[in-house]
């Protein structure tokens, strides 16, 4: 596709002085771009890592919690299970606060002393709910913490979509429009310049009398 050049630019020498600022200034602006898109990039691919490994802690955790349920189920019933559920005292709400990772506002858990805390259970509760609601108090606790990780992801992948997207207008249209431009300036303020140097020899010739 041919590449256009700014509209509405005068052949002038301050354009062209101008256009070349404004250059200069572009690749710049491009240059930092790239540089934040590769930190974005590289910090992804960091987290994506551990997230991974997260989410393989979790299944495993969840799987062994289950396990305890079903052995509780078994040997307590799910009438006891019911009722020790029911002793369970409302947390409240989750403390969610804010950081910041790599200039992104993403969510972040408050109060992480809290939710590691061990599950809840009534007096007299047999040992195998007591071992099970402590397993899924964890489960809940990775839970929270791969929801936090996920939105970071989300918001990592968003900003590095937009900035490749900057990246992207300013080589193949921003930049390249400038440096057209440039030289449509160049070639027209060349052209100006031989046709003043021929209408100077054409002036020089009629006051000498010499013909043209």
């Amino acid at each position: 596709m041919a590449v256009r050049i700014i509209p509405g630019t005068r052949p002038t020498r301050i354009e062209l002085q101008r256009l070349r600022k404004r250059r200069e200034v572009a690749e710049r602006g491009r240059d930092l771009l790239e540089d934040q898109l590769n930190s974005m990039l590289l910090e992804f691919f960091q987290r994506y890592a551990r997230y991974q490994a997260d989410r393989a802690a979790f299944d495993a955790v969840l799987a062994d919690a289950y396990s305890l349920y079903r052995d509780a189920e078994m040997v307590d019933g799910r009438t006891a299970i019911r009722e020790a559920g029911y002793t369970v005292p409302d947390p409240g709400d989750l403390p969610l606060q804010e950081r910041s990772v790599l200039g992104l506002r993403v969510p972040a858990l408050g109060d992480a002393a809290m939710l590691q805390a061990p599950g809840y259970c009534p007096v007299g509760a047999s040992p195998h709910i007591v071992l099970a609601a402590a397993r899924f108090s964890r489960v809940l606790h990775l839970a929270l913490l791969l929801g936090e990780e996920e939105e970071a992801l989300r918001a990592l992948e968003r900003s590095i979509t937009r900035t490749r997207r900057k990246v992207n207008a300013m080589d193949r249209v921003l930049i390249p429009r400038i440096v057209e431009t440039l030289r449509y300036i160049e070639e027209q303020l060349e052209e100006q310049e031989r046709e003043d140097l021929y209408r100077r020899k054409i002036t020089r010739a009629k006051k000498r009398g010499e013909p043209e």
